[in-house]
């Protein structure tokens, strides 16, 4: 009821009102609209660059996630034996070759005094 009688006031006052209102009512109606125009599409531009984002982001993720994989390939263990076999010629020592190197007590207990 009182919605009503809010909204028959304010019919009252535009129609009896001068030129003058009726024309700022309706400015006021057109900029509000125009406004809302405005930022939908400001909504639609700024969404699109984000998804042009957020697929560059995931490219990069990719390549990066494959830049891993073939610094772990490049990098293990195996090839690096291989490139100094064939590359350097170097070999493995034979078992009579190798020496095993102990420390002495003495050089311990000069480690731990160190200050």
């Amino acid at each position: 009821m009182k919605e009503a009688v809010s909204t028959k006031v304010f019919f009252d006052w535009l129609i009896g009102a001068s030129r003058i209102r009726v024309l700022v009512a309706l400015t006021i109606v057109i900029l509000s609209s125009f406004s809302v125009i405005y930022a939908s599409h400001q909504t639609r531009v700024l969404y699109g660059s984000l998804q042009v984002g957020q697929d560059a982001a995931d490219n990069l993720d990719s390549e990066y996630e494959r830049l891993l994989l073939e610094q772990s390939a490049w990098a293990g263990y195996n090839r690096i034996d291989q490139l100094a076999r064939e590359e350097l010629g170097m070999s493995s020592p034979d078992r009579g070759r190798l020496v095993l190197m102990r420390r002495s007590p003495d050089f311990l207990s000069r480690e731990e005094v160190r200050p």
